[in-house]
């Protein structure tokens, strides 16, 4: 677990939703921050990976559809109501992936 998954998670458990929980830990990294995107705001998808994507956009750094794959091969899905339903995982599980894949693919792991 990096420290970027650790605080999304903590984050999480302390009762930020799963966007602001993934773009919080962030907003030194991104010079452009703004606020966080609302779950489900995107055509249904998770508020982690949406948080996840706005971060890859704002930063200019790395691509959202190796982001999209990764969560999507971990997950089987970017949607919110079907990772709710999925037996692979828990909110927190996807906001703490969402966080690490993020980390990894902009380069601050």
């Amino acid at each position: 677990m990096n420290a970027y998954e650790e605080k999304a998670r903590n984050n999480h458990r302390s009762f930020m939703n799963c966007s602001k929980s993934v773009y919080s830990v962030f907003n030194k990294v991104n010079l452009n921050y703004s606020k966080p995107p609302a779950p489900r705001s995107e055509d249904g998808k998770c508020g982690a990976v949406l948080a996840a994507e706005h971060i890859i956009r704002e930063t200019g750094k790395g691509s959202i559809e190796a982001f999209d794959r990764e969560f999507a091969d971990l997950y089987g899905s970017l949607k919110c109501s079907d990772l709710r339903g999925a037996a692979t995982g828990q909110c927190n599980d996807y906001v703490g992936a969402a966080a690490r894949i993020a980390s990894q693919i902009i380069g601050v792991e």
